[in-house]
């Protein structure tokens, strides 16, 4: 038998949408595959966390060089807790967004498994 007659790896859809959920979650936007896997109450906080993070940092990045443009220097003590603060929801709706993906593939592999028996 010949490596091209052989099928692939069969794939059911619910898996290939966990996976883009997972995808979504990790690589785009914490919340968005969350929402496409339709945990609609999990992936809007998510989405909260992980915007309100954004904005955080973003401020600080505006405090700063705005700073920087008015002083001319770079300043000695930026408001650090706006990009701490933001960095943690940040890391925390990717973690938890990461967790949800996850879960989502390995409820949809064993639905597959039970689906064979």
């Amino acid at each position: 038998m010949s490596a091209s007659s052989v099928p692939p790896l069969a794939r059911s859809s619910e898996e290939t949408k966990a996976q883009l959920c997972l995808l979504l979650n990790v690589a785009a936007t914490p919340g968005l595959g969350s929402l496409v896997g339709r945990c609609w109450i999990v992936g809007s906080l998510q989405l909260l966390m992980a915007s309100a993070g954004f904005v955080l940092i973003m401020m600080w990045f505006y405090e700063f060089f705005v700073s920087i443009i008015n002083q001319g220097v770079i300043p000695t003590s930026p408001i650090s807790w706006l990009w701490q603060t933001g960095l943690v929801l940040f890391g925390a709706a990717w973690t938890w967004g990461l967790m949800t993906g996850l879960s989502k593939v390995r409820a949809a592999r064993l639905r597959g498994v039970i689906r064979k028996l």
